[in-house]
């Protein structure tokens, strides 16, 4: 339980507020032990989209079960997958559409570039984490325009249709039991086989944690910061009316560490946002997990 707390790492709580829910990544709390680990979490979002008629506008709603690993191949590297399986609910003047299934499969790699956490004599204590990764065309991805029977939004699709690739940095610092968090990321789309290109996007997060024993369980919670913006989409090379955009949100959560579980329980509220020219507006969030080190 003393080496869990002192390894606690904090990366951030994303999904591509910008984006809806096509191709989001949570990377999510994650103890950094140097031991491999599995988990399966839950995220709940959903959107609100308003048209210029009233008869436009939609709510998107978005349930994401994932099961995701991390390995050490070496001690100052990490690996990790994740494979995100979704259920989406649009909401229309016209009814109710569905699709679920398989969305797109992340890998990352992480180098240590920095690691004082196990240092015994200092009181502040710090990492430096550098890595990237590819997202795969896995989730499925059917739009069209003139099909009225299929969900009328890109970004209600299961995927991008389209391999992108992330590029991230995380600090933690760390002094006595409180510590703070702070990562940085960008992700480079491409364009898909309709042509679609969702817009880039870059992220950065600030988190507040503190450590705490309550006998053989430690608790962590935690509160941050975190502000996110997108590129427009484009397809054909041609901008998209209604997308990209920037957000401002807050966090709040605890984990709880107890041998080799993790259990957690995030919830996140926008504070301030504009997305899709404002016809987008995101709303609160949840994420629950449980994680296994082995």
């Amino acid at each position: 339980m003393i080496l869990v707390i002192i390894f606690a790492q904090i990366p951030s709580f994303s999904c591509d507020i910008c984006g809806c829910g096509a191709g989001s990544y949570y990377l999510g709390f994650m103890p950094q032990l140097n031991r491999n680990l599995i988990g399966v979490r839950y995220r709940y979002m959903d959107f609100h989209t308003y048209g210029h008629r009233s008869w436009e506008n939609t709510q998107e709603y978005f349930h994401i079960t994932e099961v995701w690993a991390r390995i050490y191949p070496h001690k100052k590297w990490q690996v990790m997958g994740f494979l995100p399986y979704s259920f989406n609910r649009q909401q229309t003047y016209t009814g109710n559409k569905y699709l679920q299934g398989i969305n797109d499969v992340l890998f990352l790699a992480n180098y240590q570039l920095i690691n004082t956490l196990n240092d015994t004599i200092s009181e502040k204590k710090h990492s430096l984490w550098l890595g990237g990764g590819v997202k795969l065309p896995t989730g499925k991805y059917q739009y069209n325009e003139m099909d009225t029977r299929v969900v009328a939004n890109p970004n209600f699709q299961l995927g991008t249709g389209s391999t992108d690739f992330l590029v991230n940095l995380v600090y933690t610092l760390r002094k006595n039991k409180w510590g703070i968090n702070t990562e940085a990321s960008y992700k480079i789309n491409t364009s898909n086989s309709e042509n679609y290109r969702f817009g880039n996007r870059f992220m950065t997060t600030t988190s507040f944690f503190y450590l705490r024993q309550v006998k053989n369980i430690a608790l962590m919670p935690h509160v941050g910061f975190y502000a996110e913006y997108s590129g427009m989409d484009s397809r054909n090379q041609t901008e998209v009316e209604h997308t990209g955009g920037g957000a401002l949100a807050t966090s709040v959560g605890v984990d709880v560490f107890f041998k080799n579980f993790t259990w957690a329980l995030h919830w996140q509220k926008p504070l301030m946002q504009n997305l899709g020219q404002g016809h987008i507006f995101a709303q609160n969030r949840l994420v629950v997990q449980m994680n296994v080190t082995f």
